[in-house]
């Protein structure tokens, strides 16, 4: 990674000020707190001491959460080099679909309806924009992934 301010040192300078004002639900909780005491001493470790010269070294445990950039950062970048290797040689969007906060109840009792629905919106939405001749005039294609909290 490159040198300079890291994800780990903004959290520890301003997370608890930005708590004061904001809450968080526990999820997003447990993640910064994984952020923040990633390799440090409050994940705990192991400390090695070499026979010879005594000379000690402390080995701090990594939280190994899905979110974090010091753990995931070689794995991230493996998996984008292999996408880019499979890119056609077309323009490219990236575009985020949301679904409102109130249906959250919603989709924990029926998460594969709701996600279909979901999905399938996206897709016909995109689907008339792109066959619009006043737009594109052509056809789409979707690589969809699902993001979520929890």
């Amino acid at each position: 990674m490159s040198e300079g301010i890291d994800l780990q040192q903004i959290l520890i300078a301003h997370l608890a000020d930005y708590r004061q004002h904001h809450r968080l639900d526990p999820r997003r909780t447990q993640v910064l707190s994984h952020l923040e005491h990633c390799r440090t001493e409050a994940m705990g470790g192991l400390r090695l001491v070499c026979d010879p010269c005594h000379e000690e070294q402390s080995h701090y445990f990594a939280c190994r959460d899905r979110h974090c950039p010091l753990c995931q950062w070689q794995a991230s970048q493996q998996w984008a080099d292999k996408q880019r290797q499979s890119q056609l040689p077309v323009n490219y969007h990236h575009l985020v679909f949301t679904l409102p906060e109130s249906l959250n109840g919603w989709v924990e009792l029926h998460p594969e309806v709701i996600y279909g629905l979901l999905f399938q919106a996206t897709w016909d939405t995109l689907c008339s924009f792109g066959e619009d001749p006043k737009r594109l005039g052509g056809q789409l294609g979707m690589t969809a992934v699902l993001h979520t909290w929890g």
